[in-house]
């Protein structure tokens, strides 16, 4: 799998358990608006947030207007991918949405 499609695979059981009523703690069903790439408005939790295809996600979730909480070892690892992070490829990602939790 590419990054993309391991979001939009991540997204689709997230989607599917959402409306199983599994994972509310995970995501919340608030709907966006219709320019949105994804029907839900998630908080997206990612295991290893700093690795290499964990910060792709985390990157293309914050893209997409996303809340993400990032678990890993060291928080300041995180940086903005090469794949699409295009110039700022290396710079330490920050975002608003964004709750990096080390340890």
């Amino acid at each position: 799998y590419t990054a993309q499609q391991t979001m939009t695979k991540i997204r689709s059981l997230l989607t599917a358990a959402a409306v199983l009523g599994t994972t509310t703690a995970f995501v919340s069903p608030q709907q966006r608006t219709a320019s949105s790439s994804t029907s839900l408005d998630a908080t997206i939790a990612v295991f290893g947030a700093s690795g290499l295809t964990a910060s792709e996600c985390v990157y293309q979730a914050l893209q997409d207007g996303d809340k993400v909480v990032g678990l890993t070892r060291n928080p300041s690892n995180l940086k903005i991918p090469k794949g699409s992070g295009g110039a700022d490829f290396e710079k330490p990602l920050t975002n608003p949405n964004l709750t990096m939790i080390g340890g």
